[in-house]
């Protein structure tokens, strides 16, 4: 495979987006189909989705699974076991991990799959891929699939009553598909033309955040559907995935992500979602690569939204060594994309990024 060779799947082969779209469902798959369906989802997620599932949702022979904790192959063996042989469609209906699970289960079981986000903290309705865990939480790796997902319904209705802290994570997981994306593609004019795209896609979407972001939140606690807030809905579901579909490797994960997976290795920090670690390692990345005015940019935002710009908001003590150097070794880890930044970063490199971004 040439550096150039980059397999380009957009999206999923269907995508709606806008008040009744789970009404959609029916016209894709028959009763019998439905009838058959494997449903999975989370507790709190069945409990914001239930006045707009159909009625098919409740049919005899579906069966219905409750989520556990994390997309782990623990959790996916549970799962396609209950599913057995006569199952015709997988469905998801809750946050990432559940809809990657979703996305797993399909394919061991050879199913389409459908996937209902209940929140708007990841791309993962829209992306064919899964990130995986082991199950204390700590991210693994990502496993990206052969054909796109069939179809994802996103209710705004839903989203819009979900907690504002998964809202929130969506928007740092997103604002990371351009300062990853342009580090990846450093470029552009020699690679494919979807590499091009993609980056287009990522610089778009984040300027509708960077300028949009506070609205969305506002017309949240206003319980108002208005276009802020649809376009930042949109631009971390549809936008953020499209720009990996787009431009394959060089429109994915670099330091960031690294970071999010490096804070996996602290119990503590199992209580912030995945978006909001990732919008620390932003910083951090915009450190390492000595960008001053990005992170002063990102400092101001973060500071109006809610986003930690510091590990202590993680509740990450920069002066202790234990939690600093089991930080520094996971978030180097072989394989992990902070190798793909300008020279490498070592952990020396590495720990003077964290101290900068803390007493910026």
């Amino acid at each position: 495979m040439s550096d150039t060779d980059i397999r380009v799947v957009t999206g999923p082969a269907n995508y709606f987006s806008f008040p009744g779209a789970i009404d959609r469902l029916t016209q894709f798959y028959s009763p019998q189909q439905l009838d058959n369906a494997l449903w999975i989802y989370g507790e709190r997620a069945l409990a914001a989705a239930q006045d707009y599932l159909p009625e098919a949702f409740s049919a005899s022979q579906a069966k219905r699974v409750l989520f556990s904790t994390h997309c782990s192959e623990t959790e996916v063996r549970r799962i396609a076991a209950i599913g057995g042989e006569d199952r015709q469609v997988v469905i998801g209906i809750g946050g990432g991990a559940v809809l990657d699970t979703a996305k797993v289960v399909a394919r061991r079981l050879g199913l389409p799959v459908v996937a209902i986000p209940t929140i708007a903290a990841t791309c993962a309705a829209w992306t064919p891929l899964s990130v995986w865990y082991n199950d204390e939480g700590q991210a693994l790796r990502y496993e990206i699939f052969n054909d796109a997902n069939h179809l994802v319904l996103v209710e705004p209705r839903i989203i819009l009553h979900a907690p504002k802290e998964y809202l929130l994570a969506g928007i740092g997981d997103t604002l990371a598909k351009w300062y990853e994306a342009v580090v990846l593609s450093p470029q552009p004019e020699i690679l494919p033309l979807t590499v091009r795209l993609g980056l287009n896609t990522a610089l778009t979407i984040r300027d509708v955040l960077l300028n949009e972001s506070e609205a969305a939140l506002q017309a949240q606690d206003d319980n108002q559907l208005t276009q802020s807030f649809l376009n930042v809905l949109d631009a971390i579901i549809a936008g953020g995935g499209l720009v990996g579909g787009l431009g394959d490797r060089y429109t994915r994960i670099a330091a960031a992500h690294s970071v999010h997976n490096g804070l996996t290795a602290l119990p503590q920090t199992d209580a912030f979602l995945h978006g909001t670690k990732v919008a620390y390692g932003i910083l951090v990345q915009s450190a390492l690569l000595n960008q001053p005015e990005v992170v002063q940019q990102l400092t101001a935002l973060y500071r109006v939204l809610d986003l930690p710009v510091s590990l202590a908001q993680l509740q990450v003590d920069i002066l202790d060594e234990a939690q600093i150097s089991r930080l520094l070794e996971r978030t180097l880890q072989a394989g992990e994309s902070i190798h793909l930044l300008p020279g490498n970063p070592n952990a020396e490199q590495l720990r003077l990024a964290f101290e900068f971004v803390e007493n910026f």
